[in-house]
């Protein structure tokens, strides 16, 4: 209860504070109607010289599908159209294709310089509105106070849209394709150095270059092994020709096999004939691959001189051996297990310094390499490099020659088919009616802005000039009890005053609304040429 009465107190107090406030303004209700006229009639006044402003607007459909390009993937190259599309969108609203528009549709002649020129064209950019969606629906709108400029700009536009999107993927093409040969004439210039270089590098260091065997540790690795192979091998002939050896000494003489008649032996081991010829096909396999300054051919040909001086030297041995032999034979000479055990120490001792000779210049060839440890990695890893150099740029040019050729055939192409084909859903068009201002909203506007001063006034007056309303306010303000009030007697004579003034305020507020409403009626329904008078005369 105690709440429910507080809040009836401060309510009550409320509304005696709204009654006292309203109660001193009253006395200023004929100049608050009168700022209310006044200003009802300068805002509407200017709402009707706002000038009309018409719309223009156009539709068009941009189709970026072709059945072709689904044949031609991987071939041509692939474009995004509708990138392009939105890239000239954003040129149309470029600073000198403003100026273009301004200048094709007399806009230009508004501006009497180049600074209001300046701002001509910042205005038009804002205006002019190139919207799109994905459908590929482009709407273009435009507003100005002349339809038929406003048609005209909209129409200048759309010219512009459809032929700058239609020449932007050809003029790419070929400013791609331009740079695309300057860049592959560059990279020619800069391979047939690298293939210079390279060449130049392997003939200086010709004795240096990795062979099949692969690098400069794999080639080390790989003659170690060999001569270990090589060691081993003569290691075991030399255990063979020790056993025949002994095996001879061991041999029992055969009488009466062999014909005691003069014989004379085989000339030249069969075995060294064989190791000689062995070597000569090597030799002749390798110089398909290599020239005859390869390591490996110069070491096959010592050992074949070798080979050949030491056949030379048995086959002469074995001619003095045949003249100087007696008629009177060795029992051994007719044994013919000693003479095949002969023939294959012969062999034996043939293969001996055969595998010696090789031995030696595979030691040669190791000890050499050994002796090239700092050279050789330098030379392989500069060859690395200019090979790896060539190749980055052999491959660079490769593909350079791969995208100019697919480019060239998007430019066959496109010359052949239209990639964006545009079809104009709405030509421009522009209402007889303008779309703004909205007089009605700026009428009323104007109203309550007025309505708002006029109040404003009341009780700016009444602050300024306080007067008592009731013995309550008396009380309040002087702190002393009011014991009496009198109240106002009027004549017949100042009654009729009274009345005949609240009927001329009703008239006053009511002629006003009735002003609102034919403003608001002619704003919506009234001629232009009612509007255009009015807005002379005022």
């Amino acid at each position: 209860m105690h709440v429910q009465r507080r809040t009836d107190e401060i309510i009550r107090e409320a509304l005696h504070v709204i009654k006292v406030q309203v109660s001193g303004m009253w006395r200023y209700r004929w100049l608050s109607i009168g700022i209310a006229w006044f200003a009802c009639l300068i805002g509407w006044a200017s709402v009707y010289r706002m000038p009309d402003v018409f719309a223009a607007n156009a539709r068009v459909y941009v189709d970026t599908e072709n059945a072709i390009e689904d044949f031609l993937g991987g071939i041509a190259a692939p474009t995004d159209v509708m990138n392009e599309v939105n890239l000239v969108v954003r040129e149309i609203v470029s600073r000198p294709n403003l100026a273009e528009v301004a200048r094709n549709t007399d806009l230009a002649l508004r501006a009497s310089n180049n600074s209001e020129f300046q701002d001509l064209l910042t205005s038009l950019g804002r205006r002019i509105r190139v919207d799109g969606n994905r459908d590929g629906v482009y709407t273009i709108s435009f507003q100005d106070a002349d339809r038929e400029t406003a048609l005209a700009v909209v129409d200048n536009v759309l010219t512009t849209f459809v032929e700058r999107s239609l020449g932007a993927d050809r003029t790419d093409s070929e400013q791609a394709q331009r740079f695309l040969q300057d860049q592959i004439g560059d990279y020619e210039e800069r391979l047939t150095l690298a293939e210079n270089r390279l060449a130049d590098f392997k003939r200086d260091n010709v004795a240096f270059m990795p062979d099949q065997q692969g690098d400069y540790f794999s080639r080390m690795q790989a003659a170690e092994i060999q001569l270990q192979l090589i060691d081993g091998k003569l290691k075991l002939a030399e255990e063979r020709r020790a056993e025949l050896m002994r095996q001879i000494e061991g041999e029992a003489p055969v009488f009466g096999i062999m014909s005691p008649n003069r014989t004379s032996p085989s000339i030249g081991g069969s075995g060294t004939s064989a190791k000689i010829r062995e070597l000569e096909l090597q030799v002749e396999e390798l110089r398909l691959q290599y020239t005859d300054r390869h390591p490996r051919i110069g070491q096959l040909l010592d050992t074949i001189e070798i080979l050949k001086k030491r056949e030379a030297e048995e086959v002469a041995q074995l001619r003095q051996e045949v003249n100087d032999q007696p008629l009177a034979q060795n029992p051994l000479d007719l044994n013919p297990v000693y003479q095949n055990m002969r023939i294959q120490l012969t062999n034996v001792e043939v293969e001996i310094a055969s595998l010696r000779a090789e031995r030696d210049q595979q030691q040669a060839e190791v000890t050499e390499l050994r002796t090239m440890v700092d050279t050789i990695p330098q030379v392989e890893a500069e060859l690395s490099r200019l090979n790896r150099d060539y190749d980055v740029i052999r491959a660079k040019h490769q593909q350079l020659l791969q995208q100019l050729e697919t480019a060239s055939i998007g430019e066959d192409v496109s010359q052949s088919i239209d990639e964006i084909q545009f079809r104009i859903i709405d030509p421009p068009f522009s209402e007889f009616r303008p779309v703004g201002p909205n007089r009605p909203i700026l009428l009323t506007g104007v109203l309550v802005i007025a309505v708002a001063m006029a109040i404003a006034a009341a009780f700016l007056l009444n602050q300024l000039n306080p007067t008592f309303v009731g013995h309550r306010s008396v009380s309040e303000v002087l702190g002393i009890p009011v014991l009496a009030s009198v109240s106002l007697l009027q004549t017949d004579r100042e009654m009729r005053a009274e009345q005949r003034g609240k009927f001329m305020l009703q008239a006053a507020i009511v002629g006003l609304l009735l002003c609102f409403s034919a403003a608001v009626y002619l704003a919506d329904f009234g001629s232009l040429v009612f509007r255009n008078l009015l807005a002379s005369l005022t």
